[in-house]
């Protein structure tokens, strides 16, 4: 009887660790493009903040 507690066990956890593989992975695959976004943004604010900083005007 106690073994197939384990064996249970055993398959619960593959269960658990498959679905929570498959929505990391679908979390990064749905949030790729906003992230590249908000990449492509912080590079644009760091450029405005250089800009400023070695523009001529005092």
């Amino acid at each position: 009887m106690k073994a197939g507690l384990q064996r249970h066990a055993r398959g619960q956890a593959m269960v658990e660790y498959s679905v929570v593989t498959a929505a990391l992975l679908g979390f990064t695959v749905l949030g790729w493009p906003f992230l590249v976004q908000l990449i492509n943004g912080l590079h644009r604010y760091f450029q405005s903040i250089y800009y400023v900083i070695q523009s001529p005007i005092p």
